[in-house]
């Protein structure tokens, strides 16, 4: 009898937490809806109208990721660098090893054709992530599928060899230096951490490669961090003591 009560208890608890978890939800949702109704959204209407002439990025996503709202940018990307170091921490010192699996000529072949070009699709997302789709986050994705391809296809040794750790973790300490240092020059220039166009760097001619101020460098500097944290995080999730 007791137990039945438990049980029924138990069941009763989860049914509340859920409901009042839906209400919740669907307060906030109806209150972002309002928001709208009432013509508050004049952020986005400023990105979409000001972004260009204000940042001189073509793509107004990287104008909000890494202008706008960088500051938001650069805690995603401290949360995969605390991941990388936390994981590269746990795992211990000694000799990767992986079980080897013997691939046919066909799948050889193919992933030495593949890689170059992944290499300088990574390098033009990240170099031109300011005037197409793209940015440093999607073109750091694409280059650390280099080493991860290695792994699969010739084990963590041959990736190691190519990419080495210690040399890894560097550029993604880099990256995330040359991040803060660049936020920092906003600061030296009488404005805000992490100012672009309204710290003095101006947006250039907008469409060329050397345009839109900081948000080419803050987009490499994400590349290189994004990139080399991932692989550290995919070298030590992959090993085995």
């Amino acid at each position: 009898m007791k137990s039945n009560i438990n049980e029924l208890f138990n069941n009763l608890y989860k049914l509340v937490v859920v409901a009042a978890l839906a209400i919740f939800l669907f307060v906030l949702f109806f209150q972002i809806h309002n928001l709208g109704n009432d013509g508050k959204r004049y952020l986005s209407e400023h990105y979409i109208t000001e972004g260009v002439q204000e940042t001189g990025a073509i793509n107004l996503v990287a104008s909000v990721l890494l202008d706008y709202r960088s500051f938001d940018t650069l805690g995603e990307a401290t949360v995969i660098l605390t991941a990388a170091s936390i994981l590269a921490f746990l795992v211990p010192v000694s000799i990767a090893t992986m079980q080897s699996v013997k691939f046919t000529m066909i799948v050889d072949t193919t992933i030495k054709m593949i890689l170059p070009f992944l290499a300088v699709l990574g390098a033009y997302l990240i170099l031109f992530g300011h005037l197409s789709p793209g940015g440093g986050f999607v073109g750091g994705v694409v280059l650390a599928t280099i080493p991860a391809l290695l792994i699969t296809t010739y084990g963590v040794e041959v990736s190691e060899y190519k990419f080495k750790p210690a040399r890894t973790k560097l550029f993604e300490d880099l990256g995330a230096i040359g991040f803060i240092f660049l936020g920092l020059l906003g600061i030296v220039t009488a404005s805000n951490f992490l100012a672009n166009g309204r710290a003095g760097f101006g947006p250039g001619n907008t469409g060329e490669l050397i345009s839109g101020g900081l948000i080419p460098y803050l987009n490499l500097m994400i590349g290189l961090k994004v990139g080399a944290g991932l692989v550290i995080i995919f070298n030590s999730l992959i090993k085995e003591k």
